[in-house]
């Protein structure tokens, strides 16, 4: 499937939002379409819900990262994942992030960055993603 733009893409160009349920616990270990994990084990499920973020695929070459960025609360468990070009996108290329997202990097309201360990134990394509 996967997803790609028809305009230029500039390096550092704002994506879109990762978003879907929050899972927790038992049901986070599920097989679904999880996209990221945050801290404390809080998964997003983007199987049944989400946006057009969840049909962009996990690449370990990608075009895109994720920041993890708080701005409408302060609660460093609970970031909002966002997601930037990370270099100039040509149209029509495949837009891809990596899920694994090593450096879970959380950047407070005040810009101060927090970082959390990976949490990420689900497998895909038979590889783990970290």
């Amino acid at each position: 499937m996967g997803v790609r733009s028809r305009n230029i893409i500039p390096a550092g160009g704002f994506v879109g939002e990762g978003i879907g349920k929050m899972l927790r616990g038992m049901e986070a270990k599920e097989p679904t379409i999880k996209l990221f994990t945050h801290v404390d084990g809080f998964v997003i499920d983007a199987a049944q819900s989400g946006n057009l973020a969840r049909f962009i695929n996990h690449s370990w070459s990608p075009n895109l990262y994720a920041q993890y960025v708080l701005y409408d609360h302060e609660d460093t468990r609970m970031p909002h994942i966002m997601l930037f070009a990370a270099k100039k996108i040509p149209p029509l290329q495949e837009l891809t992030c990596d899920y694994s997202n090593k450096d879970n990097q959380v950047c407070d309201a005040y810009r101060d960055i927090h970082k959390e360990g990976c949490y990420y134990g689900v497998r895909a394509r038979g590889e783990a993603l970290c």
